[in-house]
This record gives C-alpha cells, sequence and structure tokens, in this order.
C-alpha cells in the first residue's frame, strides 16, 4: 500500500514539474515575441544601411571564398 501510495505522489509530482516547465515555456516564448517586435520596430535601416550590409556581406564571402585577397 505505501508503495503505490509512492507511486502516485511520484506520478502528481512529474505532472506538476510537467505544468511548471509548459508554463515556463509559454512565458519565455511570449515575451521574446514581444522583444522581437519591438527590436524589429526600432530597427528599421535606411537604404545606404542596406547597400552597406550587402556589400560588406559580398566582401566577406569574397574573402572567405579566396576569390578576394589571393589564394
Amino acid at each position: 500500500m505505501a508503495r503505490l501510495l509512492m507511486l502516485v505522489i511520484l506520478a502528481l509530482a512529474l505532472i506538476a514539474l510537467a505544468g511548471f516547465a509548459v508554463s515556463a515555456l509559454t512565458r519565455a516564448t511570449r515575451e521574446a515575441r514581444s522583444l522581437g517586435q519591438e527590436i524589429a520596430l526600432t530597427t528599421r535601416g535606411t537604404s545606404v544601411q542596406k547597400i552597406a550590409y550587402a556589400a560588406l556581406f559580398i566582401l566577406m564571402l569574397g574573402v572567405t571564398s579566396g576569390l578576394l585577397g589571393g589564394l
């Protein structure tokens, strides 16, 4: 009888732990989504920034592939 009671208590503890984990994960997801939206609203780049980032990306790709900077 004691073993059965301990198994029931263990099962309830595992269910409670899973509930806490799901709750924390849901809260973290919600906060991350709202933070991402705030960042997206505040960091709208100008066209010059976009061109500069594209040029930097092309330069980095050329250097890492060996097409720029010699072999």
